[in-house]
């Protein structure tokens, strides 16, 4: 029924960015590299505990390129990690001028990352990531999360 399909539709994935850009991959008449992410957030009805919520933020990404390895999707990780503008400079003070915002070597992000190989039915290799951040007030605002 139409009613029913102009009805609004929570997101319970970001499939469809991968969906996307590995098909304009595909039609390309000659490879050439290509790296892609997506970020959005994401909703489920899942039961809430300590590790699962209703409303969520996913990141999901594609780097196409011959000669990859499991390395390199770590350092990746890495870098995109350091690049969150997680570190003091995001939240005031004196590091968080508009210079500091900007230069990532005054903004240090999240940089303590902790890899753990997991099963996911469409991507392999597959695993979690665990992030700390030191937050305000030391140890007490401190969170390993996945």
């Amino acid at each position: 029924r139409l009613e029913e399909a102009k009805k609004n539709l929570l997101r319970t994935h970001t499939t469809s960015a991968s969906a996307r850009a590995l098909y304009q991959l595909a039609r390309q008449e000659k490879f050439s590299p290509v790296k892609y992410f997506s970020i959005d957030r994401v909703f489920r009805n899942e039961s809430l505990d300590a590790t699962h919520l209703a409303e969520f933020h996913q990141v999901e990404g594609a780097v196409a390129d011959r000669g990859l390895t499991l390395g390199h999707l770590m350092g990746i990780l890495r870098q995109f990690f350091t690049k969150l503008g997680m570190g003091r400079a995001s939240r005031g003070g004196s590091r968080g001028s508009p210079e500091a915002l900007l230069n990532p070597s005054l903004s240090p992000g999240i940089t303590q990352l902790r890899f753990k190989p997991a099963y996911n039915p469409y991507t392999e290799p597959s695993m979690e990531v665990f992030s700390y951040h030191e937050g305000e007030g030391g140890s007490g605002g401190s969170v390993w999360a996945p």
